[in-house]
This record gives structure tokens, sequence and C-alpha cells, in this order.
């Protein structure tokens, strides 16, 4: 992490200095997320508050007049942002352009205390550290703690460097024996606020009291968490099936374990005015692939101009006229019609029956190292599947607390059957609707022409 002034990196900020300003999120994140839970307790809006306050800083950076009193400044915007989704206002911007220029910070980058295994992670390392032989814990107190080099520790402690460096090869090996009953297996999995993943968060409130090794992530943006799940700063994630079947193709070893859901989408245009500006959530999506299908029946939808827009800020976006239509994961088409904003012209499952969209995938690696988690998991999942398949009311609650959306617009969304969750196991067939849009894009992608769809698909796990 940067350690110069908060005031220097503002001001480097100012310039268009990128580095300077994802020190400034690093750095703040933690703070501003404490802000944003003592505002909005008992919430799971407090992730969403802190990334729109990042937004709304950076675009209005200039207009701070002390660089210095930029974490007061900050912590005013989150709590401004935490009273707008306290009553069901998003901003009118999306997040992509912050975070496809690397401005955000990762969803990682929070207190290790959402995690309760992060957190039993933390203290069973730090007992370990307080465990070491005398000689051995103050360089490794040094190094692990406050991350100095073996040079600077040796200045510190009067010794020299390659005694430092025997001493600490001696500790990393008896920490990672201490560690080996932890394995690393706690599996991260990364989602979105969408009716589409209601399981793992309706799992995740559920099970409070019989917690797993999972440690879910909040996401806001599919380019995020697509990010994150490639570079493995997850290990699975919730994600719609072409982002990961493309993920896969360009050499990210995923499984495919479980169907997230069927249907779930709906197009809502605005209430009037020309059609001309349609919103997706992702360039490559489910969407995409389910527009190309309604081509040939509506031609008026393929000449639209189409912008990326994160699902949560639909509704704003529409209202800010930045887009006449959005076609995305429920609840937010039928938020979109309650608020009378705008109509829903079409859902997702009259285009396309049955349809998969999201799926849990996750880096092969992790599930072959730590196949049991995954099965736990998967069973955890289908068993909150059950719960509120047979108890909308349930899920309305889950998904009204997790979005933000009315409670009976949820429940109209589960009880309508706009989304189902039946027969969740993976089947290739299934994925086969979206083969012809990675051939499509096989220049991009140079391995889509052999992309091992039986490979991809793996059932095993559900």
């Amino acid at each position: 992490m940067d350690t110069a002034p908060i005031g220097d990196l503002v001001r480097q900020a100012r310039t268009g200095d990128a580095r300077a300003w994802r020190g400034i999120a690093a750095r703040l994140y933690p703070f501003a997320l404490g802000v944003a839970r003592r505002r909005l307790a008992g919430s799971h809006l407090a992730e969403d508050a802190v990334q729109e306050a990042f937004l709304a800083a950076f675009s209005a950076i200039d207009s701070l007049r002390q660089p210095d009193f930029f974490p007061a400044w900050l912590a005013a915007i989150v709590r401004n942002q935490c009273t707008r989704l306290a009553l069901g206002q998003h901003a009118d911007a999306s997040l992509e352009a912050l975070e496809d220029q690397g401005f955000l910070p990762p969803a990682a980058c929070g207190d290790p205390a959402d995690s309760l295994h992060e957190t039993r992670l933390r203290a069973a390392f730090d007992a370990a550290l307080e465990a070491l032989p005398g000689h051995l814990r103050e360089a490794a107190r040094q190094h692990y703690g406050r991350g100095r080099t073996s040079a600077e520790i040796a200045a510190t402690l009067g010794l020299g460097e390659g005694t430092v460096k025997k001493r600490l090869h001696a500790a990393r090996e008896m920490l990672r024996e201490k560690m080996l009953p932890y394995g690393g297996g706690i599996l991260r999995v990364g989602y979105m606020p969408i009716t589409d993943h209601l399981l793992p968060m309706a799992a995740l409130e559920l099970f409070r009291d019989r917690p797993l090794p999972v440690a879910p992530r909040r996401y806001l943006s599919w380019l995020t968490l697509t990010a994150d799940l490639r570079r493995g700063r997850v290990d699975a994630a919730f994600i719609m099936a072409p982002l990961a079947m493309r993920l896969a193709a360009a050499g990210a070893e995923l499984a495919h374990v479980m169907d997230a859901h069927h249907d779930g989408s709906s197009l809502a245009v605005a209430a009037e005015g020309p059609l001309r500006r349609l919103g997706l959530p992702a360039p490559y999506s489910t969407h995409q692939v389910l527009l190309d299908h309604l081509a040939a029946a509506r031609p008026e939808l393929a000449d639209l101009s189409l912008s990326v827009i994160n699902p949560s800020y639909a509704i704003s976006s529409m209202r800010a006229k930045k887009i006449d239509a959005f076609f995305c994961a429920e609840p937010w088409g039928s938020k979109c019609v309650q608020e009378k904003l705008g109509r829903t012209m079409l859902f997702s499952k009259d285009i396309l029956p049955g349809h998969t969209c999201c799926i849990l995938a996750v880096r092969r690696e992790f599930a072959s190292r730590h196949g049991e988690v995954v099965r736990a998991y998967v069973r955890r999942l289908l068993t909150a599947r059950d719960r509120v398949r047979d108890d909308p009311g349930l899920g309305a609650g889950v998904l009204a607390a997790c979005t933000g959306v009315p409670r009976d617009v949820a429940h109209r969304v589960l009880s309508g059957r706009l989304v189902t969750f039946d027969d969740l196991r993976p089947r290739q067939e299934r994925m086969e609707v979206f083969l012809p849009m990675m051939r499509r894009d096989a220049g991009a992608v140079s391995c889509a022409a052999s992309f091992d769809l039986g490979r991809f698909v793996c059932p095993d796990y559900a």
C-alpha cells in the first residue's frame, strides 16, 4: 500500500494519476466501509454505498479545496450515499468507466471481518506467530506484520542479513506446518445483488449459525467480477455463462458445477419517447444472445445503440435519460414498472423458455484440491433453493434486504416465476446456445473454436 501522505496522493490523482487514485481507494476502503456499516446497520447495502461514494469522489475530486481533508470529505459522501440507498435510490452513473481504468478498489480489500472464516484464519496465523521460538518470533513479526525486508529487519535487530534470512526461512517452515489444518480451503465466491444470485444470498442468511469455509464477496459490476475470477482474486463466481465460457476459452481453468437459475431477466423500455439506446449488463452476455434470437422478429432492436450499464444502475440511468431501455436481471425491470418509469416489453423466458443465464463457475485448481468444500457449498445452495422455492416470501425478504428493492416487488418476481431454480444440475445441451456467440468472436478468443464444452460442464458436484 502507498504510504505517501493522503493529501499528496489526492494532488497526484487530480492530474489523472490512476496509481495514486488506486492508492487512495485501497487505503481508505476499510474506513469508508466502517462509516457505511454504522449508517446502514444490518443492511447489505454498505458495500454498494462505498462503491458509489468512490465514484462520486472521483468525479468531484477537483472541487475539494483542501486535499489533506479528503478522508473527512469522503466520509460525508459515504453518508450521503447511504441515505440515497436507504431511500431506494442509486446514482445515475455506472461504475464501469472507473473500473475499466482500474480506479476502484477490488471487493477483496474490505474489512476481513466480513468473513468469519477469514477472521478465524487471521487469528490462527497470529497464534502461530506468537508460538514461534523467541529468536524467530521478532523477525517474523516484522516481516509478516510490518512488511519489512530482511535488510530492514537486520538493521533494526542489529543482526547480519544472512542471519535474518535463515530465521525467516525457519519461521516460514514452522508457520506452514501450523497452518496446514486450514489448508487454504476457504472458497471465495463472487456474486451480484440480483435475483439470479438469490441462492448465495439466501444460503448466507439461512445458515449464519452453521458457516462453511466460504467467503462471499459482493460486486456491483460484471467487469470487476469477471476480472477477479480471471486473476484468481476469487475462487468461484456466480457469473453469466457466456462470460465464464469466454474466460475458459481464453485459458482460465474453470468448471461449471451448477446452474444458478433459469430465466430471470426482462427487457424494460421507457414509458415515453423513442427507443434508441439500450443498456446491457456486459458486452459479452446472455442478454446479447437473447437479442440475437429476437432479431428476426423484432428488427428494430437490432439497430439500437448499446451501452454497458450495471444492473443496479439501470433504473437511475433510464431516469437520467442516458438510456431508453435496459435488458438485465430482475428485480430491476419490475421495480422500473412499479415506479411507473417504464414498461416490460418482454421477459427472457418468453424468448428462450427455461434458458440458463448465470452459473456457478469454480476455478478448477481449487475444485481439485478442495472438492469437498465445493460439494458442501453446492449442497448448501440446493437446500437454500428448496427453502425459497417452497416459500417465496422468505426469498423475497432475502432479496429485498440484499438489493434494496421493495419486498412486494421481490415477491412478485419469485411467485410469478420470472426466475426459476428447478433442475440446477449442469447440462451440456443448455450451454450449446452460447457457442455461436463464441465462434463469431473467435478472432478475439483464438481458442474459442476448440473450446471443450464437455470438459467445462462438470455435473459431478451437483
